[in-house]
């Protein structure tokens, strides 16, 4: 029988063993600004070692030189003796204990904030592929794994060495013998370490993945509530999170048995050491060659040897798991961004606003087996203070112009000028600087409605944000609520109506102040009455200023300078409204189906005639 599975190859294996150890000094970077404060902390741990080892050495002298001699003056010299070591300890752990803190969360705040900036550098496609709660995953669970593999591991395993190395020094002047059958056990515990390592890693990456999935369920839940209310699917999404935790939860059981598994065989060679030491010392005792403060003393070391030991067993799971979180964090650390600015990129400076799309196409990748094309041969100019509107089907490329404007997305062919200008040869900052968009989806942050507008502009001054916001027709409102401007408006606006967070977008673009603006379906999740009101609102962010409409809704484009007709990715019509309507071509037959399902409205065909 031929099985599939392979051993690694020796070259394998090599280059796994340099990119371990590539990551670990990509790691200890993150040390380099508090190098300072580690000495210090190594410093301090090294005292602390060198202190927790003078007490068997006292008890020895204690038993061998005060109580069998009836030393008195001796016992009162070290019973000061251990008082001061009391004193010593106690400031020594202070003192460690706040450098560890201190450099352990600097590091936390240092990774966090790297990895946080990093996503939000990385392109639109990434997040459309990526699910939410496995992103809060790595940045939160990852990151503190990432954290105690730094700062404390790495103390700790110092920490074990020093003390296994000076146990061994201390053990062999007692007593050589007993030193040799002591070491004699150490061999045993570090192959529990080379048997159990791989397993552990594989496992704890494992459960990484779980915790990453149980988390993208929360998420996708809790922003679907009402959806699963309505349809009364709340013993179906128990189910769901039955069967996640359930995996979750064996993975974590059998991480955990593997971790006992090898605690338990290093506390087994623990036991038969101790016992051995027992056995061979007392012998040693009964034939003159140690004394009885010897023996103790010895043994007491004996179980401090295997203690530091047991702990590196224990770190040995830590280490695992946090290395299992270092790759997750590196995977993310090392995406390079889709959309990035040349080296020799220039701020952009739009003077008139004239935008080109000349002969684009799209091809959407949704990941390295899949994908299809989205638009094809566009081509259109908008002049400084015209108005373009986009329509057609759902899924016939609407929204993905409107983000080539914006780079989120770069062309497969072609390209997008403004004033004569490739967008790909200016700073993607600048440039979305100069553009404003309101968007179908009204994003607003779980703050007062001030702070929500003055995202539009940090700099506006209350009187231009109440200016902004009686262009809108929303200050009246604003004024009526019990706050007024510093009322909260819940988590993405859910204190607040569609039209009412429609407005705020709108005064929020306003204030910006775009030479360039989007228009997304900005009306097409509102009700007729709503969107009546709002249009007002919407003439007057567009006078003056070069506009792209995506609309839904066609009565809302009846006025644009020129309307394109989009299907299926190509431009099938384009002209005025009028003279779509009159071609009676798919654009007439997209607004005559939207006309008679709404009742109340003039004959289109007359309209404007």
């Amino acid at each position: 029988m031929v099985k599939n599975s392979q051993k690694p190859s020796a070259d394998e294996k090599q280059k796994e063993a340099r990119l371990s150890w590539k990551k670990t000094l990509r790691i200890l970077r993150y040390l380099r600004p508090y190098i300072s404060i580690e000495i210090l902390l190594v410093c301090t741990m090294l005292l602390g070692v060198l202190l927790s080892l003078i007490d068997p050495l006292i008890i020895k002298i204690i038993i061998d030189n005060v109580l069998i001699n009836s030393n008195l003056s001796l016992l009162n010299f070290m019973a000061l003796v251990i008082l001061l070591l009391f004193i010593f300890k106690a400031a020594n752990r202070v003192l460690t204990s706040y450098s560890y803190a201190f450099v352990g969360q600097r590091i936390l705040f240092d990774i966090r904030h790297q990895l946080y900036q990093h996503i939000q550098r990385l392109s639109l496609g990434f997040f459309s592929r990526t699910r939410t709660g496995e992103i809060i995953s790595r940045v939160g669970n990852d990151v503190n794994s990432l954290q105690a593999l730094v700062t404390g591991t790495v103390i700790s395993a110092l920490t074990d060495a020093l003390t296994l190395v000076f146990i061994c020094v201390i053990i062999f002047f007692l007593n050589w013998k007993l030193a040799i059958l002591t070491i004699a056990v150490i061999p045993f515990f570090t192959v529990t370490l080379i048997i159990f390592n791989k397993r552990l890693r594989t496992k704890s990456k494992e459960v990484r993945e779980r915790v990453a999935d149980l988390l993208s369920f929360f998420q996708e839940t809790i922003s679907t509530i009402r959806l699963i209310k309505a349809f009364a699917k709340e013993k179906l999404e128990g189910r769901r999170h039955v069967r996640k935790s359930k995996k979750m939860m064996n993975v974590r059981i059998e991480m955990s048995m593997l971790g006992t598994l090898a605690a338990a065989v290093t506390s087994f060679c623990a036991s038969m050491g101790s016992v051995a030491i027992l056995w061979f010392g007392g012998y040693l005792v009964i034939k003159g060659e140690l004394t009885i403060g010897g023996l103790v003393a010895f043994l007491t070391y004996s179980g401090r040897l295997f203690g530091p030991i047991n702990n590196l067993v224990d770190l040995n799971i830590t280490i695992q798991t946090a290395m299992a979180s270092v790759d997750r964090i590196f995977e993310y650390l090392d995406l390079v961004p889709e959309i990035r600015d040349k080296e020799d990129a220039q701020p952009i400076c739009i003077t008139e606003g004239t935008v080109e799309y000349c002969d684009l196409a799209f091809f959407y990748q949704k990941d390295e087996r899949h994908g299809h094309m989205v638009i094809e041969d566009i081509s259109f100019t908008i002049r400084p203070g015209e108005t373009l509107a986009i329509v057609g089907p759902s899924g016939s490329g609407k929204s993905t112009i409107a983000n080539m404007l914006m780079r989120f997305y770069d062309p497969t062919r072609g390209s997008v000028r403004i004033d004569g200008t490739d967008i790909r040869d200016v700073k993607s900052r600048t440039l979305r600087k100069e553009i404003g968009i309101v968007s179908q989806e009204t994003l607003l942050f779980n703050t007062t409605i001030r702070e929500n507008l003055r995202y539009g502009n940090k700099k506006a001054k209350d009187e231009e944000i109440q200016e902004a916001a009686e262009t809108a027709e929303i200050h009246e409102f604003i004024m009526s609520l019990k706050d007024g401007y510093d009322t909260v408006v819940g988590e993405r606006g859910v204190k607040l109506s569609g039209g009412e967070k429609q407005r705020i977008s709108i005064a929020r673009a306003i204030l910006k102040n775009p030479k360039i603006l989007i228009l997304d379906e900005a009306t097409s999740s509102l009700d007729t009455e709503s969107e009546k009101s709002i249009q007002q609102s919407l003439y007057k962010l567009k006078e003056k200023r070069t506009t792209l409409m995506i609309a839904h809704r066609l009565s809302t484009i009846v006025d644009a300078d020129t309307i394109i007709v989009l299907r299926k990715g190509k431009i099938v019509e384009s002209g005025t409204h009028q003279a779509l309507i009159e071609n009676k071509g798919f654009y007439q037959q997209l607004f005559l189906a939207q006309f008679r399902e709404t009742s109340g409205q003039p004959d289109p065909a007359r309209r404007k005639a």
